[in-house]
């Protein structure tokens, strides 16, 4: 029985929206805030997936929540901070016009080579991934299959460390919305073949 990382469906708030630079935390909020577009249809087999999901995970943001309750509305998932994105965002100094997307990526960068305004350092966000791979194994010995509804960004993270951690999956996540990657301990896939 594996682990699934699921990232959340389309929400009705687009990365695609021209944003002034020294407006983006505005736009994050709003994101943030943001439920799942009423055309995001989830695959049927994702859905298969979470309906025999012993346990779901999500974040604490609306956008993992609503996608939780479309893909399996008769169970209430356990919502957690520890599994929210990653906090990298910042405001820049300029009025000029890009795709959320675009200031998006480019605080990804300056996060990554830690330039300041820093709210969560990168070495914190590891360790918080580590705390949510490490919560998945426990639920997982637990109770067997476990869902995690997030966020592009943190499951990645998440992915990192359960492979660290002795599981198998690949490397490149599937982080289009929607998308799901699998990873189960390795001892499990010897077993199967």
């Amino acid at each position: 029985m594996p682990i699934y990382l699921v990232r959340h469906g389309k929400p009705t708030v687009s990365t695609k929206e021209k944003v002034q630079g020294n407006q983006f935390l505005d736009f994050i909020k709003c994101y943030d805030a943001a439920g799942i577009a009423s055309d995001s249809v989830p695959p049927e087999n994702l859905i298969d997936i979470i309906q025999k999901a012993n346990v779901i995970f999500t974040s604490n943001l609306s956008r993992t929540i609503d996608s939780a309750r479309i893909l399996q509305p008769q169970v209430k998932p356990i919502s957690n901070s520890i599994f929210r994105e990653i906090n990298c965002w910042r405001n820049f100094s300029t009025s000029a016009k890009l795709s959320a997307l675009g200031w998006a990526v480019i605080s990804r960068l300056l996060w990554e080579f830690k330039i300041s305004p820093i709210v969560e350092p990168p070495v914190a966000t590891r360790r918080r991934a580590k705390q949510a791979a490490e919560l998945l194994i426990q639920e997982y010995q637990g109770h067997g299959s476990v869902v995690l509804i997030a966020h592009g960004g943190i499951n990645t993270f998440i992915a990192k460390e359960l492979r660290l951690l002795g599981w198998q999956g690949s490397r490149n996540l599937n982080n289009q919305h929607w998308g799901c990657t699998e990873y189960s301990l390795k001892a499990e896939l010897t077993q199967l073949s």
